[in-house]
């Protein structure tokens, strides 16, 4: 019978890691060499660029290759990919919560909603006089979105 799906080859689509640092290094050096050619690098030139990023972890020295081969016009000197590898930041370490002084600051103030209400009431408001808004017709306006909410935001109570 035959089968609805075609039969898939073993080790095709699978990502196979290098073993080791250095062989990770010379893996990103030959796709250097494809993108910007230049001459063959000797095995003293490979090992002096182990030696150059020897104490930096394999995902910044891939990040760091990665980076220059999309962004740059000619083969990579060692203090370029070192400078790419040192702005490197482990997912695992970058923060999306805010800091401290940020989550002092929530709740005590308007939100996007709220900014959008007064937008939209002072833009109406502009419309209908023909002219800039005063300061006192402003208050107006937040004296009513304060009515509105229910409450004032702490810096205006």
């Amino acid at each position: 019978m035959p089968r609805s799906a075609p039969h898939r080859r073993k080790g095709r689509g699978e990502i196979i890691t290098p073993l080791s640092k250095r062989e990770l290094i010379e893996d990103c050096l030959k796709v250097q060499l494809e993108t910007f050619p230049q001459k063959e690098l000797t095995p003293g030139e490979i090992e002096r660029w182990e030696m150059d990023l020897a104490h930096y972890s394999e995902a910044a020295i891939k990040f760091a290759f990665e980076e220059h081969r999309r962004l740059a016009m000619f083969f990579p000197v060692p203090g370029q990919i070192i400078d790419l590898c040192e702005t490197w930041v482990s997912p695992a370490a970058y923060k999306w919560a805010c800091d401290q002084e940020c989550r002092d600051r929530h709740g005590r103030g308007y939100g996007e909603a709220d900014v959008l209400y007064l937008w939209y009431r002072l833009e109406a408001l502009r419309a209908t006089l023909g002219r800039s808004v005063s300061a006192g017709e402003i208050n107006g306006l937040l004296d009513d979105l304060d009515v509105k909410r229910g409450n004032p935001p702490a810096w205006r109570g």
